[in-house]
């Protein structure tokens, strides 16, 4: 702590959008203290031990795309870029419950990144007709040339005003949405859709390669607190806020849960609206706050199965007809276990009331349906993770409704990557909000 408890800022919140805001404030050369009110960093892009098997896993898989340029600020600004395999090009195996599969490798003609090589990897995929795959080189077409018009459409509605067929969406467009925007094409705003589409699939360079960590997610981020301290930043942990505090519309500070009064004209919070909501003075009637009450969640289940039989050489597969929408391919040293497989299913509405044992055995059953290799093989051990609220749905009414940054207390600016960035609530989406906060103070 500084001698009288005053700081150049005050940021609330060590997950992703937190530790962005405070990298940018000492970038600016601010001192800034950053409060978390547990032991750990990263909000939710956590790991942590398996206790059966002694695995470290994430509470939830997480990829990164080319394009996250404002989260990969950060990993290379604390030196963990090393920790992170970067694919050469887009590359995803996918597989159905019939055993038939398929490729989408994104690489162009002389080893042309970007939308060339998307464009191209589309076009080799077997499970689209010729039809679709034209309709579907249009419409990216559209795209790039900006003609489309998303308004305030659903990404279904929109995507169905563009030409695309039922089995396009269902077989392509759908799991994307799954996997970037946690909510179904009926449900998510075609506008961010779009910016989604721009940015990645059919950006430049490899912006749409993926980047898979390779390490527990709490080891991506453990170096940070010593770049904060090295740099004259401080962190918190393990202690809550009361309150922000506010005098004539203008922050003062905050009261930590044990009473200390901690002094700053410049607060940024970095943790989800409800949590906001509560440590915002009641005399603060403000429909900016009020508003936080009203935004709508989806829920993300993710589950570690370990398998008595080997898994295939395949790092990662979108598979087709099932719940489950991704599997990814990780190490184990479980001594019975001969592999470990992480799933994840998004927007899971329909699946996340069910008990962990059923969606367990649900999952390992579409493995086995997908992967021929897989059939015979028991589940020695498995873990589901179930996040309720994982995400923000974006829906076109939330898009709209999404508060910006600066808030209308003076000093008081809001980050999370539920905040106003235009982009999903993501990882880059989080970082980009910390950046943008950072700017404002």
């Amino acid at each position: 702590m500084s001698p009288n408890n005053t700081f150049d800022a005050i940021i609330l919140g060590a997950g992703i959008s937190g530790m962005s805001a405070a990298m940018h404030c000492i970038k600016q050369g601010k001192s800034p203290l950053l409060i978390e009110s547990t032991a750990n960093i990263g909000g939710r892009a956590r790991s942590f031990e398996d206790r059966v098997s002694g695995d470290i896993i994430d509470n939830g898989q997480h990829v990164m795309m080319g394009c996250y340029a404002s989260f990969f600020e950060l990993i290379k600004e604390i030196g963990m870029m090393h920790k992170i395999h970067k694919q050469k090009y887009l590359t995803i195996p996918f597989h159905f419950t019939n055993g038939e599969k398929d490729l989408l490798f994104a690489k162009g003609f002389a080893g042309l990144h970007g939308s060339i090589g998307m464009a191209l990897g589309m076009l080799r995929l077997n499970f689209l007709n010729g039809k679709d795959k034209r309709s579907m080189l249009l419409f990216a077409l559209r795209l790039k040339l900006g003609i489309c018009r998303p308004g305030s459409m659903t990404a279904m509605e929109f995507l169905l005003s563009e030409a695309q067929s039922g089995r396009l969406i269902e077989l392509i467009w759908t799991p994307v949405i799954l996997a970037t925007m946690n909510g179904k094409p009926e449900e998510v705003s075609a506008k961010v859709f779009v910016t989604v589409l721009r940015l990645a699939f059919f950006g430049s360079g490899d912006a749409s390669s993926l980047y898979i960590p390779q390490c527990g997610l709490s080891e991506l981020f453990e170096p940070f607190e010593a770049w904060m301290n090295e740099r004259g930043g401080k962190m918190l942990r393990s202690m809550g806020v009361s309150t922000i505090d506010i005098e004539h519309n203008q922050v003062k500070g905050v009261t930590l849960q044990d009473g200390t009064k901690l002094f700053s004209s410049s607060v940024i919070t970095a943790i989800p609206p409800h949590a906001l909501q509560k440590i915002i003075p009641d005399a603060l009637n403000h429909s900016y706050f009020s508003e936080l009450g009203h935004i709508n969640y989806s829920p993300i289940v993710s589950l570690y199965l370990w398998f008595d039989k080997e898994f295939p050489e395949i790092q990662l597969s979108a598979i087709m007809d099932t719940k489950t929408q991704w599997i990814f391919k990780k190490t184990t040293k479980m001594q019975s276990a001969k592999s470990l497989l992480a799933l994840t299913i998004s927007a899971g509405d329909e699946i996340v009331g069910n008990s962990t044992e059923e969606i367990a055995n649900l999952c390992a059953e579409e493995v086995r349906q997908c992967f021929p290799e897989m059939r015979g093989a028991n589940v020695i051990h498995w873990k589901v993770i179930k996040e309720k609220s994982a995400t923000v749905l974006i829906d076109p009414d939330t898009e709209e409704r999404r508060p910006n940054q600066k808030s209308p207390v003076d000093g008081l600016v809001i980050a999370g990557d539920w905040t106003n960035t235009g982009l999903p609530a993501t990882l880059e989406g989080a970082a980009l909000s910390g950046k943008i906060a950072a700017s404002l103070i």
